[in-house]
């Protein structure tokens, strides 16, 4: 026997409520669980069948006998392989008055041990508006302009990393340093010869060669301090030649949207020696960066998760929360997160990952669900 069980879920259809209500006298707590099922049908549509499922549990519990309700969890079940679950569900309505061939004939399927062949239809793309084209000139219009960007922010890229690597040749450190060398020697020389001359000199000259010396040490000593001064300049100079450089490479790798990489580039930069110019430019490129390096990590976080790669996931979801604390995606970021902990067998941090959820985004839809997995995990 084969049947497509994805196709079976796509076959159960949203409840009129209006016309539900007007041809049955039904409590509010009905018309509730109703809405609840009419919800879970939703969420099946958008490929969220964990939350659909737990939808369908509440809806259970308050109405047990809701056996179209039952069916559904129970399809929900051996679409995801708990064929033990499914069974338990499928015999229950079996036991009820309604829907009872189409529920024998599901637990027929599931105990008969093709359980295996279960056809898995791809889910459908969901639907979304096609962007208009743009108009050919301003398509040409948009591409010269990104390649003059490009080429300017290359441009600054090359001068700086030339400058830097004359800076930081060898041949020119140790000029800067041997110069240095050089006039303190000389000036220890000066010193020595002139202290030999004034002992030849005649003690009555004794205190004028004296003054002279101390004359001749005291400029010494102030032209060599003033070198130390250039070359520490020098020296400061080169470190901002640098900085700005890495500053440009983190442009250029946003520009071509690669947004994490720019962050990991920009992270690794020390904030405490940039001066005044290349601070502000520093701040204004996190501004920029980290909050769509943040989404994009969410994205791969929840593709991961869905492909079964819960390490991975966690990885690149606990880096969204590294680069901020509090995103207007960071509900759905920390509600995955906590699913991947879970798949990991790690409770704890999967508790630690809703309990931030709930108390961070109080108003967020994932609150409930996150209520709800917590209770399961405790």
């Amino acid at each position: 026997m084969f049947m497509d069980i994805n196709q079976e879920i796509k076959s159960f259809t949203p409840i009129d409520i209006d016309r539900f209500s007007q041809e049955n006298q039904v409590s509010e707590k009905v018309i509730d669980s109703v809405k609840a099922y009419n919800k879970a049908i939703e969420y099946l549509k958008t490929g969220s069948e964990d939350i659909a499922m737990i939808e369908l549990k509440r809806v259970i519990a308050v109405n047990p006998d809701f056996y179209e309700a039952v069916n559904l969890l129970g399809l929900c079940y051996a679409y995801t392989n708990q064929l033990d679950k499914a069974q338990e569900l499928f015999g229950k309505v079996v036991q009820g008055e309604n829907t009872v061939l189409k529920a024998a004939d599901y637990l027929n399927f599931i105990t008969s041990g093709e359980g295996g062949h279960l056809k898995k239809s791809s889910r459908p793309a969901k639907s979304a508006v096609k962007p208009q084209k743009p108009s050919k000139v301003k398509k040409e219009a948009g591409k010269r302009e990104e390649q003059h960007r490009g080429a300017e922010v290359q441009e600054e890229y090359i001068l700086f990393k030339k400058l830097g690597e004359q800076l930081k040749k060898p041949s020119v450190a140790l000029a800067f340093n041997l110069f240095g060398i050089v006039c303190l020697v000389a000036a220890v020389l000066f010193f020595a010869m002139a202290a030999k001359d004034s002992g030849e000199a005649p003690i009555d000259n004794e205190p004028a060669a004296n003054a002279a010396t101390n004359e001749d040490y005291d400029r010494a000593l102030a032209e060599n301090l003033e070198l130390q001064k250039q070359l520490d300049a020098a020296n400061l100079q080169l470190k901002q030649y640098k900085l700005s450089g890495d500053l440009s490479q983190v442009t250029s790798l946003n520009s071509q949207k690669k947004y994490i990489e720019a962050s990991d580039k920009l992270s690794t930069i020390p904030v405490e020696e940039l001066n005044a110019d290349l601070k502000k430019k520093y701040d204004s490129l996190k501004k920029d960066v980290d909050p769509k390096a943040a989404s994009l990590l969410t994205t791969q976080g929840n593709t991961l998760y869905n492909s079964e790669k819960y390490q991975e996931a966690i990885e690149k979801l606990e880096k969204v929360f590294k680069l901020g604390d509090k995103w207007s995606f960071g509900d759905k970021a920390l509600y995955i997160l906590g699913k991947s902990y879970v798949e990991q067998g790690d409770k704890q941090k999967a508790s630690e990952a809703y309990e931030k959820l709930i108390n961070q985004y109080p108003q967020s839809s994932y609150v409930k669900y996150a209520k709800s997995r917590l209770s399961s995990i405790q």
